[in-house]
């Protein structure tokens, strides 16, 4: 909750610095979590419906998870994965998905500490 709290508030603040590429262990339970926020207009619901699909259809994953947590389509999705490898390959695969620049908040993470947020388009 407090890692989405300080996402949020980076969005808000138009943070432009790129995250870091620098692994980081990750205090997720996830062995790949991908965030879908919003400020005010929703999620991007088309990256969302591609992301299922990328994971659904994929024999390195063993589960999928979605924890709903706001007003506006807010998801979690909180994936189990066969093996660490099968995490760091699908952590591209989503990465790929996310648009060059996008109005609504995306974040990608796995466990062993792979994190990638797509830059924010300023208005």
């Amino acid at each position: 909750m407090m890692l989405r709290s300080a996402f949020l508030a980076l969005v808000l603040a138009g943070c432009t610095t790129p995250p870091s590429q620098e692994p980081q262990q990750s205090t997720t339970g996830c062995d790949l979590k991908v965030e879908f926020a919003s400020i005010g207009t929703g999620i991007d619901r088309a990256v969302l419906e591609k992301v299922d699909a990328l994971l659904s259809g994929d024999k390195g994953v063993s589960t999928i998870g979605r924890e709903r947590w706001g007003r506006e389509g807010e998801i979690t999705l909180c994936v189990a994965t066969r093996s660490e490898a099968d995490a760091a390959r699908l952590f591209n695969g989503v990465k790929a998905i996310f648009p060059a620049k996008t109005e609504k908040p995306l974040r990608v993470e796995t466990r062993a500490g792979q994190s990638y947020q797509a830059p924010v388009a300023l208005p």
